[in-house]
Parts: structure tokens; sequence; C-alpha cells
């Protein structure tokens, strides 16, 4: 299969890009098929349909895909639509995606927020009320002084 067509223009192709167990390769993806990983990979995949990570697959970095499956371990700042952590799943990092799935026992630690919500927190401000109304120890103490 050629990657060139007479055109000297790139061709499509929907093949997958596999990294194999005991591989381990640094540097950037740029596809827009899919990408399975079950050795180690450093570095950015950009626009990905799919990715998926086997039991002992590794991403550290960005990720930016249109489905992201992790049966493995993802570390770095994600950008999907749908993300899927699995039971063997860990995914560590900052996460944007419409549509988040964590099986039982997957893992998630980091901040997550989902695309176009129209929630929005309230936190800061209830937080900036409740910092006004307790008093520290320590300005007790002085104003007794």
């Amino acid at each position: 299969m050629g990657v060139f067509n007479k055109s000297n223009k790139r061709a499509s192709s929907s093949g997958a890009t596999i990294i194999a167990a005991g591989t381990c390769i640094i540097g950037g993806i740029s596809t827009k098929g899919t990408v399975h990983i079950d050795g180690k990979f450093e570095g950015v995949i950009l626009e990905a349909d799919s990715i998926s990570v086997g039991a002992s697959g590794e991403i550290i970095g960005d990720i930016k895909a249109n489905n992201l499956t992790v049966n493995g371990l993802v570390d770095g700042k994600l950008d999907c639509n749908k993300v899927e952590i699995l039971a063997q799943g860990k995914v560590i990092g900052e996460m944007k995606y419409n549509e988040l799935i964590i099986e039982t026992n997957g893992k998630f630690e980091g901040h997550g927020i989902q695309k176009d919500s129209e929630l929005k927190s309230r936190y800061n401000e209830i937080e900036n009320k409740i910092n006004n109304i307790v008093v520290s120890p320590s300005a007790i103490a002085h104003d007794k002084a």
C-alpha cells in the first residue's frame, strides 16, 4: 500500500498504529485512525479517532482524540469526546470530555470537566463567605494580647 497517490498528496488510510509491549516511543503521533498501545508512549497524540491502552500499556503526555479506552495507565492532559476507564485502567491528570465512563475498580485521579457543561460551581463564592465568618485561633489570641 502506497503512502502517496499519483498527485503526490498523502493518501488517506484507516490503518491502526500499534505500539507493542516492550516498546517505548517518545515523540508525537498525528493520525485520523486508531492507536493501540501495549508498550509505553511519552509525548503527544493528536486527532486520533480512537485510542486504546492495553493492560500493559502506558501513555504519559497530551492526548486529543475522539474516543479513549484505558485498561492500563494514562498520565497527562486529555481532551476527548468519550473516555472509558476500564476495571484495570488508571487515569491521572486533567481531563476534558463529553462522556465519561469509569468501570468498577477503574481509577481517575485529577481534574475533570465536561465540555459545554451548563453546570457551574458556586463553591468559591460559598468558601469566601465561610472564610469571612470563621476567625482563626491566631487572630483571637492576637486580639486578646
